[in-house]
């Protein structure tokens, strides 16, 4: 368990973790897809200059270049410094869910993979097995240590979009989805959960497509990435899910 008195200074070293592996998960976002080595220096993707030690710090090299590039003077995306800042609260959330420092660190891996498998299933429409397959048995593990582990979770999961895959001859969702779903089974536990994250996805997933139909953002052959409200669901069913399963039942999970 974490001592009350050294929690401060823990979340601010998993602050600083968070901002170093969202600098990497950038790395992943734009390489992994387009199947391009993760090894090298980091460059300017207008002018493809090398860029240096100072110019990829995390979120201090974006706000040192007021966001735009040294060399060319392009802007830089912000989803760089979003991906960043986006991670390093994600672990510091990560201290708060979890009871010890190995929970707490494993964790903070699942959902940093969550965000990167959301941000590219919105930008390309799929889940690279490279991701989905890690998660998987780092939700094994955070099972193992929480003793929370179940096998019915995984299965309400995988056979949710297993069969989907079926029906749709793979049209409807791709293996990444599937292995999605059973990690998240495994994180969430007990069929309860499984079924309270489905739900509360379809809900988050129903409240965007009516706003992007009503904006005329997207039509109704559009096809809307379900990893960002998965991953969402899950994250709320981590924070607040005992509590609102618990209210809903008038007991505990």
């Amino acid at each position: 368990m974490f001592v009350s008195s050294d929690i401060g200074w823990i979340r601010a070293v998993f602050f600083v973790a968070g901002l170093v592996f969202g600098s990497f998960g950038n790395v992943l976002i734009a390489r992994i897809p387009k199947r391009k080595s993760i090894g090298g220096r980091s460059a300017c993707p207008r002018c493809k200059e090398v860029l240096a030690a100072w110019e990829i710090v995390p979120l201090l090299s974006y706000l040192v270049l007021r966001g735009r590039c040294g060399h060319c003077g392009k802007r830089i995306s912000a989803q760089y410094p979003i991906i960043e800042g986006a991670t390093a609260v994600l672990f510091v959330l990560a201290v708060s869910i979890a009871g010890e420092p190995v929970t707490a660190g494993i964790l903070a891996l699942i959902l940093w993979l969550l965000l990167l498998i959301a941000v590219v299933d919105e930008q390309t429409q799929m889940i690279p097995d490279v991701f989905s397959i890690p998660l998987v048995v780092l939700c094994i593990a955070e099972a193992i240590f929480m003793d929370t582990i179940e096998p019915v979770g995984p299965l309400i999961f995988g056979f949710f979009f297993a069969l989907q895959w079926i029906l749709s001859r793979g049209k409807w969702v791709g293996s990444g989805d599937i292995l999605l779903g059973i990690a998240l089974g495994f994180l969430l536990g007990g069929w309860i959960p499984a079924v309270f994250c489905l739900a509360l996805a379809y809900i988050i997933g129903g409240v965007v497509a009516s706003f992007l139909l009503l904006s005329n953002r997207a039509n109704r052959k559009s096809h809307v990435a379900f990893a960002p409200f998965l991953a969402v669901a899950a994250l709320l069913t981590l924070l607040y899910g005992d509590a609102l399963l618990g209210n809903f039942l008038g007991s505990g999970i």
